[in-house]
């Protein structure tokens, strides 16, 4: 029985990410603030058959749509925490406002191209000054970005057959990679290449190609990702 509850507890959160991402990606053709974060997607080079495909969505500057939305839906507000994408109001129990507000909104998805997690970036140049540029998924039962690399469930097929992985950090860097036909590319989503992320690359190949920015931050990590891979036996 138990791994029953805990089944039907993982298929609910998978729902609530497809139907959160369904509601990002209506919000960017649907809401006036939406259509302008489509048309500075465009501008960045990405084309509308890329905002499809990678599945970009917007979500509203507002403290409850999205979760407003998926209760109506029949979830729980304890669900919508559990799957990220609300934030319990520090002291009152059940009481909740949504993480993602007013941002660009990527869907992270796992092998099976399922969505499990989030990361939203802020567009605006006043929005920019104020707040982090990225917000993310927090860890839940379905994402663990230790585990997750960016665009490996589109990129596996091409991996094998060059035999080689380019890896870079950041969702844009993916999208457009793929975009001019590189489709061997993914990204670690801003964090250090770690021991789960490599072992999973293993199934593909050995050969690393590591495309990280060049800022102090990149260059720790880059350096920290190649003793990692240089001892799992990888190339780079």
């Amino acid at each position: 029985p138990e791994e029953i509850v805990w089944r039907t507890e993982r298929n609910r959160l998978y729902e609530i990410c497809e139907l959160a991402a369904r509601f990002f990606e209506k919000q960017l053709e649907a809401s006036s603030i939406g259509r302008e974060a489509k048309k500075y997607l465009l501008a960045r080079g990405i084309t509308e058959e890329s905002i499809i495909k990678w599945r970009l969505g917007y979500s509203p500057d507002t403290w409850e749509s999205l979760s407003d939305f998926l209760v109506d839906k029949g979830y729980k507000r304890e669900e919508i925490v559990k799957a990220g994408l609300a934030v319990e109001k520090e002291n009152i129990r059940g009481d909740s406002y949504d993480r993602f507000r007013g941002r660009i909104i990527f869907p992270i998805f796992d092998l099976n191209s399922q969505p499990v997690g989030f990361g939203g970036r802020v567009f605006k140049d006043k929005d920019k000054a104020e707040v982090a540029k990225y917000v993310n998924t927090p860890n839940t039962i379905l994402y663990d970005k230790s585990r997750i690399l960016y665009g490996l469930d589109r990129a596996k097929v091409e991996i094998r057959k060059q035999d080689s992985c380019i890896l870079v950090e950041g969702y844009t860097d993916v999208i457009m990679a793929h975009q001019a036909g590189t489709t061997n590319v993914i990204a670690t989503s801003g964090t250090a290449l770690t021991h789960f992320q490599l072992k999973i690359l293993k199934r593909y190949t050995e050969n690393l190609i590591l495309g990280f920015d060049m800022d102090i931050a990149g260059q720790s990590a880059t350096k920290r990702g190649i003793d990692l891979a240089q001892a799992l036996g990888f190339n780079l």
